[in-house]
Formats: structure tokens, C-alpha cells, sequence
């Protein structure tokens, strides 16, 4: 499609969101409210770092040649792979994950560095840190649309000048969507970063493999920055 053409050229599809949970514990449309343990288990294995976050640091670089001092969000942190990512290069951070039992790792990570977790929903953290740095692999799609509105206003406040935000938005077409989590047409999301300097938006709506098979992607992976 022609939105596809828009394609940047760090340009890759999304992981699978959820790709090693038991989908015996999983429903097909996974929520906020689903089992997160399994599958943040299965990703405390692995040390790969999301390609979103490598690319939102280094667009975070170009306007700070040091990043330590700074300060970032991440909106759901599963097992603090990122957050590991994060305190190493300097930030301090704030993160919130719906699964409890990321508590002791997430505890772990405080010695290397500033770091305040909390357990809970994203949409009644309210109000967000102000953060140079706002992050989200794949999370805000699970806030209920009824309520993602308020998140994103709550986003935006919190985004300093040149701050740089980095998130994984689930489009209209995708096999899971529904009303329980927040899926998005192209014009919604151009309206959601109008006020933004959008440095990727990349588009993928295709079939792909997930936990449970086959099913039709339509994602947006954003990174934008807060204008001076």
C-alpha cells in the first residue's frame, strides 16, 4: 500500500509481541488484564534490547551528546530488559509493568543505577514523571480505548522539549482489535503526533506469526520528538 511506502529506513517488522508465552494461559486477544507472568518469564531469558529502544537512543543522541542525567519512562517495563539498557547509558528512570512478578528484578536493577518502579495499570498512572525519554514497546495498545485518550494527553505533558518518544501503536486491521484495547487507523495516529516532530512512522500490515499462529499485523512503530 502507499502507507507502506513511508517506511524509514531503520525500517524492520515488529517482533512478535507476545512470542514465547504458553498459549494455554493466553486468550487469542491478549489484555491488560491477561497472564503477563509466562511471558515476561520467557523474556528475562534473552538480553536483546528491542531495536524501537536502540533507535530511540540513538535519535535521543543528536540533540545530547551525554545522556547520563537524563530521565526517562517506560510504560510498561516486563522484566527490565530496556530498563537494564536504559540505566547503563546514565538515565534514570521510571517504570511501571501491570505483572507483579517483575518486582524483584526490577528491584535487582536499582543498583545500577536511578530507578523507581511501581506495579499497576498505565492508564491510572497519572500524572507521568517529565521525562527526556518516554518508551513504550508494545504496551499502549492494551490501555482500553476509552481510556487511551487521557494517557496520550498525559504522555505529551510529559515530554520535555527535544524529549523523544518511542512507542508501539496496533492499527484498525489488526486480528485483535477491539474496543478492550485501543487499535487505530492511520488518520488517528497522524492526529495523535500532529503536534510532534515525527522522525519514523513506520507502518506494517501484513500477515505474521504470534504466540497462537498466524494473524494479521497492523501495527505503527513512532518515534517523535517534542519540538524546543
Amino acid at each position: 500500500s502507499s502507507d507502506l511506502a513511508t517506511h524509514h529506513r531503520y525500517s524492520q517488522p515488529l517482533p512478535p509481541t507476545c512470542p514465547d508465552r504458553d498459549t494455554q494461559t493466553m486468550p487469542a486477544t491478549p489484555t491488560s488484564s491477561s497472564d503477563w507472568a509466562s511471558y515476561n518469564a520467557a523474556r528475562a531469558g534473552t538480553s536483546a534490547v528491542r531495536p524501537l529502544t536502540d533507535r530511540a537512543l540513538t535519535t535521543l543522541r543528536a540533540t545530547h551528546q551525554n545522556l547520563a542525567g537524563l530521565r526517562a519512562v517506560e510504560l510498561g517495563s516486563g522484566a527490565g530488559i530496556e530498563t537494564r539498557c536504559l540505566l547503563q547509558e546514565g538515565l534514570s528512570v521510571h517504570t511501571i509493568d501491570v505483572d507483579s512478578s517483575v518486582e524483584k528484578q526490577m528491584n535487582e536493577l536499582a543498583s545500577l543505577g536511578i530507578l523507581e518502579h511501581r506495579t499497576g495499570l498505565i492508564e491510572e498512572w497519572d500524572p507521568l514523571p517529565h521525562a527526556d525519554l518516554i518508551l513504550a514497546n508494545a504496551s499502549l495498545p492494551f490501555v482500553p480505548r476509552a481510556r487511551f485518550t487521557s494517557v496520550w494527553e498525559r504522555v505529551k505533558h510529559a515530554l520535555l522539549p527535544e524529549g523523544i518518544l518511542a512507542v508501539d501503536l496496533f492499527g484498525s486491521d489488526d486480528t485483535w482489535a477491539s474496543d478492550v484495547g485501543t487499535y487505530l487507523t492511520r488518520k488517528e495516529v497522524d492526529e495523535l503526533l500532529d503536534t510532534l516532530e515525527v522522525i519514523e512512522l513506520n507502518e506494517r500490515n501484513e500477515e505474521g506469526h504470534a504466540f497462537d499462529g498466524i494473524k494479521h499485523w497492523h501495527t505503527f512503530t513512532v518515534i517523535a520528538r517534542h519540538p524546543a
